[in-house]
């Protein structure tokens, strides 16, 4: 992980040892507990980035190249934009709810509340992305037909072959992120516990 992080389990190690324990050691891990949040936030700023450029890029290129026509892809474009914009409005309200962490509140009530936003991130990357993907692909599907009036044969194979490498690489990526935002968090939630711990 990142140095930060390191800093706080060496001072944790650290102030184990000393007896009674030290304020400004609370204070310092704290503090950089404060810092490893703020790096969470930055992951769901861009996140936030990334989805209203896939966004935008889908709305311009309807806009300004397919004009779909039929029902059958208007509701494909709308699984597709709506997926995306309820995601982007799920990171906007993420973002909220770890500012309403309150590190004033004791160890234990902090956290809790660590603990309770580690759940709720966890459902956001389990059932609910896997929700938003599938009706991603579904939307795409549906693009199809209409597709393949004003495409030749060879072309629509490769729209539909593409989507495969496009799949994993969209996947691998969605899973790396998950797993370092679960990390940092799983992290801070073990600092807090030890300073629980401690408290007691």
């Amino acid at each position: 992980m990142s140095k930060d992080f390191d800093d706080i389990k060496n001072k944790w190690q650290q102030s184990k040892k000393e007896q009674p324990a030290s304020k400004v050691s609370a204070v310092e891990l704290i503090e950089l507990s404060k810092k490893k949040m703020r790096s969470v936030v930055n992951m769901h700023l861009a996140n936030i980035g990334i989805l209203i450029i896939t966004l935008i890029g889908i709305v311009a290129f309807i806009v300004y190249v397919a004009r779909f026509q039929e029902t059958l892809s208007h509701v494909g474009v709308s699984l597709m934009l709506g997926g995306l914009a309820i995601r982007i409005l799920i990171e906007g309200y993420s973002i909220y709810a770890s500012s309403t962490i309150d590190l004033s509140k004791s160890a234990k009530e902090v956290n809790e509340q660590y603990l309770g936003f580690y759940n709720y991130r966890k459902r956001i990357h389990g059932p609910v992305t896997i929700t938003i993907l599938v009706l991603y692909v579904i939307g795409y599907f549906l693009l199809l037909p209409e597709f393949n009036v004003y495409l030749s044969d060879t072309m629509m194979i490769f729209i539909t072959i593409s989507l495969i490498p496009a799949a994993f690489i969209v996947g691998y990526s969605i899973k790396k992120g998950i797993k370092k935002e679960m990390g940092v968090l799983s992290e801070l939630i073990d600092t807090r516990e030890s300073l629980t711990v401690k408290e007691i």
